[in-house]
């Protein structure tokens, strides 16, 4: 009732954002139906619950008001919840109120909409109002490929992931245990098992009391545990020319086996289960030094601070992806582009989006990034470099870390970027260096991505909703395995029967009968 209750205020707000300029389109003058529509758009935020009171909400902040001091159109922001935005947007669009612009981070969403009839193509609105943006897209015609629709026309607008957004996930150690334990570094599952097994039994911080952790994590354990195992991006497998879903395979059943294995000899939090979404508890063992190893989210940049101030001691070192007897394999590296934007059908103005656009790529996206030169960094040999961070992390973060507002941008960074853009306190600086290394050594591991990106259609999402989420019957199932409740094999054979109880053998043909059609186009592609 609440999750409906949002929706429909989120609607009633943009219907009358909506409604309070609608009527105002003026006359059509020559062959340009927009010339003098007025220059007003509208757009989504993933609103995540990280804007601090002192900023305002994210429909109406000091980068809101920024925009439209500075853009050539006024923008107006609708927010939906991060989790559960796909079911926001739709919505909208099924009460006629979705914004001129929807975003999210994937192609599928793209093609989801392109299936509804909701969205429109660009292609021809960039060639004919765009200068800048076509420019870029010129410059970076890759990116193209994953903006367009079945229909083969362009539908989406993008730009590239910065180096450090390609990755997610990673794997840290605490160095000075292993030292303590004349251990090395692992390199493979079963090394990383035996200092687990170490760190929970031999009381790595000398305090005299079991409570100390193995491993810790947050949402992603699940993530990385399966990557170590050779599941590829989004279970596509290409197996002797043809599509293997990843849940049949020998890598699924020993990922498992694995988390299994973890959970039932005590080296993990039993509570991780139900800690999430925020992952309290977890946070805690981290910040308090318990833990021995983190398989999580690599941006953890808060909780560094606080861990190294309560223990700061400790040296926290990032390491490669381990080695399962699967092989070695990268962890969730993204495609190359990081937004994918679709314009409304219904959008009243095309060519006063393009206008945003172009400001965007030449002139907000920086600014939209990194605050105001003066006051949130200084340029340092052309690096923006943080000169408060607890100033930014009120001010600025909240859009830094996920560029909510640069639906594109044209940001072109090394790793050499990380530690001079941090703010220059030792704690930092610190991190920055161990981050910077955190991203090296996970682009340095191949990541399995057999195509770009994968096919869309009502059958596959009516499956994919049938199949995913935290309360669905393949969850329950693998945390019954984990548990112990179920063997491997037996719950196994339970996900399987389930999965084809809601058309996965269907599902299956469908894709691969797609990857035939369509394998001509990824030649060169292959593994990365």
């Amino acid at each position: 009732m609440r999750k409906i209750l949002v929706l429909l205020l989120m609607a009633i707000s943009a219907a009358l954002v909506f409604a309070s300029g609608g009527s105002q389109q003026g006359a059509v003058s020559g062959t340009d139906p927009y010339a003098n529509a007025p220059k007003e758009i509208s757009m989504t935020l993933l609103d995540r619950g990280l804007v601090p009171a002192s900023e305002g909400t994210m429909a109406d902040n000091r980068w809101v008001r920024w925009i439209n001091e500075n853009s050539p159109v006024k923008v107006t922001m609708v927010p939906v919840p991060r989790n559960g935005s796909r079911d926001a947007i739709t919505a909208l669009f099924a009460a006629g109120m979705a914004p001129d612009i929807v975003w999210e981070y994937n192609k599928i969403t793209m093609d989801m909409y392109y299936d509804q009839g909701v969205i429109q193509p660009v292609g021809d609105y960039i060639q004919k109002y765009s200068t800048a943006y076509k420019k870029y897209l010129e410059d970076n015609a890759d990116l193209v490929s994953y903006c367009i629709a079945p229909d083969g026309k362009q539908y989406g607008m993008t730009s590239r992931r910065t180096i450090q957004s390609l990755v997610n996930q990673g794997i840290f150690v605490r160095q000075d245990w292993l030292n303590k334990f004349g251990m090395k570094i692992p390199t493979t599952t079963d090394e990383a098992l035996a200092f687990m097994r170490r760190a929970v039994n031999e009381d790595p911080d000398g305090n005299g009391l079991k409570d100390t952790w193995g491993v810790g994590t947050d949402y992603s354990w699940p993530i990385v545990c399966n990557a170590m195992f050779g599941k590829p991006s989004g279970d596509f497998n290409v197996v002797n020319g043809h599509f293997v879903d990843w849940y049949s395979t020998q890598g699924y059943h020993d990922a498992l086996a694995f988390m299994a294995q973890v959970y039932q000899e005590g080296l993990i939090d039993p509570e991780y289960i139900t800690d999430g979404p925020n992952f309290t508890r977890q946070k805690q063992f981290m910040v308090t030094g318990k833990i021995a190893m983190r398989f999580q989210g690599i941006g953890f940049q808060g909780d560094y601070y606080d861990f190294i101030k309560n223990v700061p001691n400790a040296d926290f070192v990032p390491i490669d992806p381990l080695t399962s007897n699967q092989g070695k394999f990268g962890f969730g590296q993204e495609v190359p582009f990081l937004k994918m934007c679709v314009m409304n059908k219904a959008a009243k103005n095309p060519k006063a989006i393009m206008e945003y656009m172009d400001w965007l790529i030449t002139d907000g996206y920086f600014t939209l990034s990194y605050g105001l030169e003066g006051r949130h960094y200084r340029l340092v040999n052309g690096v923006p470099q943080v000169i408060d961070a607890d100033l930014n992390r009120v001010e600025v973060d909240y859009i830094k870390g996920n560029s909510e507002f640069a639906l594109v941008d044209n940001l072109q960074m090394t790793l050499d970027w990380i530690p001079i853009q941090a703010a220059q306190d030792p704690i930092s600086q610190d991190w920055a260096k161990r981050y910077a290394a955190a991203v090296g050594k996970t682009l340095n591991t191949p990541y399995l991505r057999y195509v770009p990106y994968e096919p869309t259609s009502p059958a596959i999402e009516a499956f994919n909703l049938a199949t995913s989420g935290l309360t669905t019957q393949v969850n329950a199932l693998e945390t019954a395995i984990m548990i112990g409740r179920l063997s491997v094999d037996e719950g196994l054979r339970q996900i399987n029967e389930y999965k084809k109880s809601v058309g996965w053998d269907a599902v299956n043909a469908e894709k691969d009968a797609w990857y035939q059609a369509n394998k001509g186009l990824f030649a060169g592609f292959s593994v990365k």
